[in-house]
């Protein structure tokens, strides 16, 4: 069985990772892993691998490829780019690395929360001005509990996200594309389908965007969508640019229909540089970090293998991407 590993262009990295790969693997003899990191060597090799493992693949490449190819595993959550017609139609089964950002991320959407809520901009301004202003700040500061957080896309990282608002007390309702009645769990209080979303939006303090980008949720959160939110509402967004109308947002924004808003990802990018967005004190950006840590690609390694062993035995792929619903 041959296995194409595009992975990394550093030899030395691709040696370590192979190693702990043959390691995990060393009781299926059959495996034969082949290194494809260039562009080239994975269209010379592609029509006899069984499995590749890979950030992202264009039909270019695909096209080279035979009814070998059994199973393509994305070492990234967001695969929407690479999911091209010619891929969807063809028996190659899918899927990504789904859970490896949970902890991160469900971490950078709470301090995203808890830099707006306690003042930390106001701070750094005092350390810049030296202009003491204790109370005048102080009277601005939020606290956690009792305040609502609404998830929209429960999947792992809106889980690890709720479980996390749940030791600031704080009420959370989330949203998932496959429920179909409102419940209830221990670290979601209402759990809704995705035709009472309206709930979410007008009762949250708190809104994370965490769900794919598909044509479901493309330019989902729009000119409507703000108008049922809070004036003090805040909102987060982690998940893909393309889901945010960034014009309804900017008109949010320039009209005071939510309080502030922290940007982890954008329609474009990198953000261009005379972007709206930068002119606006209330908006925090930062340039798409908030999965990325520096053992990702160890743990993205671990995944895969986990994964391999379970095709290798015949068992149901884990993180099988619907090529109905596009994630």
């Amino acid at each position: 069985m041959n296995i194409g590993l595009n992975i990394t262009k550093n030899t030395t990295r691709f040696d370590h990772f192979l190693s702990i790969i043959k390691e995990n693997t060393k009781a299926y003899k059959q495996c034969n892993f082949i290194n494809v990191s260039d562009d080239d060597e994975l269209k010379k090799y592609i029509p006899d691998l069984d499995v590749l493992l890979t950030y992202d693949i264009n039909p270019d490449t695909f096209q080279y490829a035979s009814n070998k190819l059994k199973w393509i595993h994305f070492g990234v959550a967001g695969v929407e780019e690479s999911l091209f017609p010619e891929l969807i139609k063809s028996k190659t089964a899918l899927s990504n690395c789904s859970g490896i950002h949970a902890g991160p991320v469900s971490e950078f959407i709470i301090a995203c929360i808890l830099y707006h809520c306690k003042r930390f901009d106001k701070c750094h301004e005092f350390k810049k001005t030296h202009q003491w202003k204790q109370w005048e700040i102080a009277k601005t500061m939020i606290q956690l509990k009792g305040k609502t957080l609404g998830i929209i896309g429960y999947g792992q990282i809106g889980k690890a996200t709720a479980k996390l608002a749940k030791k600031f007390n704080m009420k959370v309702i989330a949203t998932r594309r496959l429920q179909k009645t409102i419940t209830s769990n221990r670290f979601v209080d209402m759990l809704l389908p995705l035709s009472d979303i309206h709930d979410l939006y007008t009762q949250s303090d708190f809104i994370t965007v965490t769900c794919p980008l598909t044509p479901v949720t493309k330019q989902m959160i729009s000119f409507n969508e703000f108008s049922l939110m809070k004036k003090t509402a805040y909102i987060i967004n982690i998940a893909r640019g393309g889901i945010i109308n960034d014009k309804a947002l900017i008109d949010a924004l320039d009209h005071h229909k939510i309080f502030g808003a922290a940007l982890d990802v954008f329609t474009h990018e990198p953000l261009e540089e005379d972007h709206p967005y930068f002119k606006y004190d209330n908006v925090f950006l930062s340039p798409h970090i908030s999965g990325n840590f520096p053992e990702y690609q160890t743990d993205m390694i671990q995944q895969f293998i986990d994964h391999l062993i379970c095709f290798l035995n015949g068992k149901a792929l884990k993180n099988r991407i619907c090529k109905k619903r596009l994630y």
